[in-house]
């Protein structure tokens, strides 16, 4: 049986243009190389000496209290913490040597709340890795700061703003201004289109949940004015089990793509795994390279490849088989 394979499961973006956007031109032919992997390995089924990429959650702290991220659900439990720069700097040299394509630099918490942030960024590109990118809510996103993450030569930057709506955004973003951080975001894409930062991409997310259709239509009018792409993001409710019926085609694509190393170096699998149920080792006690080898790692993408997705409890109570997106809009 062919696999249902989504390299970009449960997401999907429009398109400023369709013709091809500054930064794409800017983008070399590594990087180009690097996007064709990310598709091909996981559709292949093919394991890689190395992760792709990295999602290095530097702190899992916020400044936000949403209601619908995991972190503000009854089941999130995880203490709140800051990733040492000498354990960072560890992972990404590890990385460079290992032909690392890309990082993230953040998972559950806001990557600016990090004192350590430009300098990780800087880190990262001088070190080789082809693209460093993070998720922000942009609250703190200062033109100063905007400066500075230029500089230190940040590739991508993903924004988080749930509604064209003011009163429905800051019912959402509990914690945040409306005003400010559309404010702060059109700042930073002035500073980046004034400053030369073609290679720069810039995108706005929300997280799909009640909204109307106009609702989505007046985000993007609005936003792509602004950024590159206007992205939509599946709701999950983290605490519920999905796992009802089994979708005996799928085999998820994170295990042949990414890594997740969390800021006291636990290792997890997939951006699911908010709970750390399904830890593949630790990051602070052997190489990342001898973990995504590993006997976990390995039982993880058998139950891919054989069609026994649901033989792992994390995998079987996961939302991504009956994911409506990947990718497209």
């Amino acid at each position: 049986m062919e696999r249902d394979v989504k390299p970009n499961a449960t997401y999907g973006e429009v398109r400023r243009t369709a013709e091809k956007m500054d930064w794409e031109k800017a983008r070399g032919a590594d990087y180009w190389e690097y996007r064709r992997k990310w598709t091909e390995y996981p559709q292949r089924l093919f394991v890689s000496e190395f992760p792709l990429h990295l999602d290095i959650e530097t702190t899992n702290a916020c400044n936000l209290k949403c209601p619908m991220c995991p972190r503000n659900q009854t089941s999130y439990r995880q203490k709140s913490g800051y990733m040492d720069f000498a354990f960072y700097r560890r992972l990404i040299e590890e990385g460079a040597e290992n032909g690392l394509c890309s990082v993230k630099l953040n998972y559950l918490g806001e990557p600016l709340m990090h004192k350590d942030i430009v300098r990780q960024v800087q880190f990262a590109k001088k070190s080789g890795i082809i693209e460093v990118m993070l998720n922000t809510n942009a609250t703190l996103l200062t033109e100063e700061l905007s400066r500075r993450l230029l500089d230190a030569g940040l590739d991508s930057i993903f924004f988080s703003a749930d509604s064209p709506y003011r009163e429905k955004y800051n019912r959402i973003r509990v914690g945040a201004d409306f005003d400010v951080v559309i404010k702060n975001i059109i700042s930073f894409v002035d500073i980046r289109n004034k400053g030369g930062y073609r290679h720069v991409q810039t995108r706005v997310s929300m997280v799909v949940m009640d909204n109307e259709p106009e609702e989505f239509e007046d985000y993007k009018k609005f936003w792509l004015d602004y950024v590159d792409l206007v992205g939509f993001g599946e709701y999950v409710n983290h605490d519920f089990d999905y796992g009802s019926e089994i979708n005996p085609a799928f085999a998820c694509a994170q295990p042949f793509q990414r890594m997740f190393v969390m800021w006291d170096g636990v290792v997890c699998p997939c951006c699911m795994d908010d709970k750390r149920s399904l830890v593949m080792g630790d990051a602070g006690a052997e190489p990342l390279k001898v973990i995504w080898h590993n006997a976990s790692y390995r039982r993880l993408r058998e139950a891919m490849i054989n069609g026994r997705y649901h033989e792992i409890g994390l995998c079987r109570r996961c939302y991504v088989p009956w994911a409506n997106t990947g990718g497209k809009e």
